[in-house]
């Protein structure tokens, strides 16, 4: 199974937690100014998105990948993996 977030769908996920944490989360003034501050430099559309969008994939492929086991073939023979 493969999972690719688009540039939109990752910035919805970096809104929702980041709103999460900020009202939710017991964290300094500075911390929330912080998050604030970090999330307004991930707008959509900037380098910084793309790169937090591969960095997203990346991490859940590897994540579905640990967890999930696969059928391949070998010398022949089919075996089941954990990748």
């Amino acid at each position: 199974m493969i999972v690719l977030l688009e540039e939109q769908e990752s910035w919805s996920l970096m809104m929702l937690v980041s709103a999460v944490a900020i009202d939710n989360a017991d964290i300094s003034f500075e911390g929330k100014e912080a998050i604030r501050r970090w999330r307004s430099d991930h707008q959509e559309g900037s380098p910084e998105l793309e790169a937090l969008t591969e960095a997203l994939n990346g991490r859940l492929n590897a994540a579905i990948d640990e967890k999930l086991m696969r059928r391949v073939k070998s010398k022949g023979r089919y075996e089941t993996v954990r990748r």
